[in-house]
């Protein structure tokens, strides 16, 4: 019981047997966390009688076969793949292409790094590219 002087076990008892909730009792649901949880869950069990016409099948079919359409047959182009070999051929080239300073160890195995972290990237991409 909280400090507005609704049983909670009682309300959330009344919530289970579907009875209606008086104005005090909907502004303490509002407020409680335990009650608002048993309302949601009475509110999820309530299911609407849903009658289905004996004719609906017919209908659904009726309507489904003169619609059907065929599909395109598009072939995947590796786009990730292409992108990421022109970025390290690209970048190796310029590399390589400056003074001996730059052609040391560190400036390989930087280069290598770049080229792996720009080949990973486009092939992570990559098939996210395709689909467009």
């Amino acid at each position: 019981m909280r400090n507005d002087g609704i049983n909670c076990a009682a309300l959330q008892q009344a919530m289970h047997e579907r009875r209606d909730l008086t104005k005090d009792e909907s502004a303490h649901v509002a407020k409680c966390d335990a009650c608002m949880d048993a309302w949601l869950t009475a509110a999820l069990d309530e299911k609407p009688e849903v009658t289905i016409p004996a004719d609906f099948a017919a209908r659904l079919a009726a309507i489904a076969s003169p619609q059907q359409k065929q599909r395109v047959q598009t072939t995947p182009r590796p786009w990730g793949l292409f992108t990421a070999v022109v970025m390290v051929a690209v970048l190796l080239t310029v590399w390589f292409s400056g003074p001996a300073s730059m052609n040391s160890w560190v400036g390989l195995l930087f280069v290598m790094l770049v080229s792996s972290e720009l080949a990973g990237l486009a092939l992570w991409l990559g098939p996210r590219w395709m689909r467009r």
